[in-house]
């Protein structure tokens, strides 16, 4: 069998791998995608494999826009640090999904889905990709984080939010400037957080629309971001990631 896996962690994607050649030794990892314009490239000029592992946030986007530019008619298994209406629309379509952290008795239980219900479901995809834009339309993102403040408990409104930033440990930081640690991943983070109003520049920070004050075009390609408040490094988003970084920005 040949599968294609679509992950932007490095870590995660060898994980997958390892787990998969433990429980079926001669499938075919025909290549490792890390970002949505990747993946398209890759589909334009390669045959469909059999099955594709599809990391939900990927560097640059959303995994479902791949579908937005090429046709898939492989049969597909989702993977998701958490999001309730994924998982919500998976279910309702019959589709697979394996939560992070990953495991063999997981990695197993799609594959068995796989061979029992997937090959005979011709197409479900396009419904499933409809059913997660309208349920995510009405999801309830996460409004407010409870964070230490001293030997105090304060409670911060996402609202109030201009970034999220990882260095050793995630901290949210305030539009006035504050800035706390918080038990949270940036990859867990960006599926509780409103897409609208977050964006994930790289694998450093993700931002709040309104921290954004200027926006100046780079080398190569690249957008350099000045923020409110301001970051201690320059923010760059690469070259790779600008056509959906300006899609986002204009939407």
């Amino acid at each position: 069998m040949n599968v294609l896996i679509i992950e932007d962690e490095e870590s995660a994607y060898k994980n997958l791998k390892h787990i998969l050649l433990e429980i079926t030794p001669s499938i075919n990892i025909v290549s490792w995608l890390q970002s949505v314009e990747q993946s398209i490239a890759w589909f334009q000029s390669n045959s469909s494999p059999d099955l594709i592992f599809l990391d939900i946030h990927l560097s640059d986007d959303l995994s479902f826009t791949i579908f937005e530019s090429v046709k898939v008619s492989c049969p597909i298994i989702f993977t998701t640090a958490y999001n309730e209406f994924a998982i919500k629309a998976f279910e309702l379509n019959s589709i697979d999904y394996l939560l992070k952290p990953i495991t063999k008795k997981s990695v197993a239980i799609s594959l068995k889905k796989y061979d029992e219900r997937i090959k005979t479901n011709s197409n479900p995809y396009e419904k499933l990709i409809e059913d997660l834009k309208n349920i995510s339309t009405d999801h309830n993102y996460k409004e407010r984080f409870l964070v230490n403040k001293g030997d105090e408990l304060v409670v911060v409104l996402t609202s109030d939010v201009s970034y999220f930033y990882k260095d050793g440990d995630t901290y949210i930081v305030l539009e006035n400037g504050n800035r706390y640690p918080i038990k949270f991943t940036l990859e867990h983070l960006i599926d509780i957080i409103d897409p609208s109003k977050f964006y994930r520049i790289n694998r450093q920070i993700i931002v709040r629309i309104n921290a954004i004050s200027k926006i100046t075009l780079w080398f190569k390609g690249k957008l350099k971001l000045q923020l409110r408040p301001k970051f201690n490094d320059d923010v760059f988003v690469s070259r790779e990631k600008s056509t959906a970084f300006k899609n986002w920005m204009d939407h």
